[in-house]
């Protein structure tokens, strides 16, 4: 923070009161554009994140998107993205920053995720940050043919994480059209999740 920014809290209560008329609501605006910040470049983390910190920011992501979130007491690795009553996205975070492999330990948790929680309904989405020190657009596809022909043969979705990224700042356009991808997202059996809307 900035000397400016440190100078009121550090002075005296008596101070802000004999500062010229529009000093209070300076400051409340410079707080509230930072708070904003703040709240944005977590949200980047989408981008190079991984491990714990991806799995924390990607629930903040889906609870950004306006989604019911629960976290069943005896789970564990994933949440629960409610789109309404009946349809729920069981949501993955894998901790690998290197392609999704086949026989990775990855796809063995969206098997166990599917055999032990997912109810008929359910779609399990596997969210994972695919080589994050790279630029988005010089990453490869972040999974192997073979990895995303099992996850489709599961009825699992494959969502990177910087398309989950792509849909956050959609949704400060038009939540309609991040409601309707969600919706494709979950009717989608298996595979990469579906392109964004408009071509993003």
């Amino acid at each position: 923070m900035s000397a400016v920014m440190e100078r009121p809290a550090t002075a005296p209560e008596w101070f802000v009161d004999q500062m010229p008329p529009g000093y209070r609501n300076r400051i409340a605006e410079i707080e509230r554009l930072t708070m904003e910040l703040e709240a944005m470049d977590r949200f980047g983390g989408l981008l190079w994140q991984s491990g714990a910190g991806l799995e924390a920011v990607v629930r903040d992501a889906f609870a950004a998107l306006k989604l019911e979130l629960t976290q069943p007491q005896e789970a564990a690795g994933f949440f629960i993205a409610r789109l309404d009553a009946n349809r729920r996205l069981l949501i993955f975070t894998a901790p690998a920053t290197g392609v999704l492999q086949k026989k990775g330990p990855e796809l063995a948790e969206v098997f166990r995720i599917l055999h032990e929680f997912a109810h008929g309904s359910d779609r399990v989405v596997v969210v994972a940050n695919s080589h994050p020190d790279v630029a988005p657009d010089d990453r490869d596809d972040g999974v192997t043919p073979e990895a995303l022909n099992l996850l489709s043969r599961l009825g699992a979705n494959f969502l990177s994480a910087p398309t989950l990224f792509a849909l956050w700042k959609l949704a400060f356009e038009d939540g309609d059209r991040v409601r309707r991808y969600l919706e494709r997202l979950y009717e989608q059996d298996g595979g990469s999740a579906p392109p964004l809307p408009g071509g993003r």
